[in-house]
């Protein structure tokens, strides 16, 4: 018999510091242009690319926020995957409009 697996197998994914690889990968002539899905998680890599300048390395962004939004399957009910409202999404919209950075809700 195999080993009894006690709860949802996790996988480890390794990780890296986006922004320092934005910073050692392209320059400011470039054109950089970032699809951006990355499950809730934009709430903290976008502060993290504002606040060591990288952000000044991307002119454009097509940016899937992931907020509480309206469950299909489950009318009147939210999705509590993502504890974020779509007013901080819009917010974080802002942010980067105000930097400079071309947005683009993505679905």
């Amino acid at each position: 018999m195999g080993p009894t697996i006690t709860g949802p197998a996790l996988d480890e994914i390794p990780g890296f510091d986006f922004a320092e690889w934005l910073k050692n990968t392209v320059s400011e002539r470039d054109y950089v242009v970032m699809k951006m899905d990355v499950e809730g998680t934009e709430f903290n890599l976008i502060p993290r690319l504002i606040e060591t300048g990288a952000i000044c390395l991307i002119d454009e962004i097509f940016l899937e926020c992931h907020y509480n939004r309206w469950q299909k399957c489950c009318p009147g009910e939210r999705c509590s995957k993502y504890q974020k409202t779509y007013g901080q999404c819009l917010d974080l919209f802002i942010s980067l409009r105000a930097r400079g950075v071309l947005v683009h809700e993505w679905w």
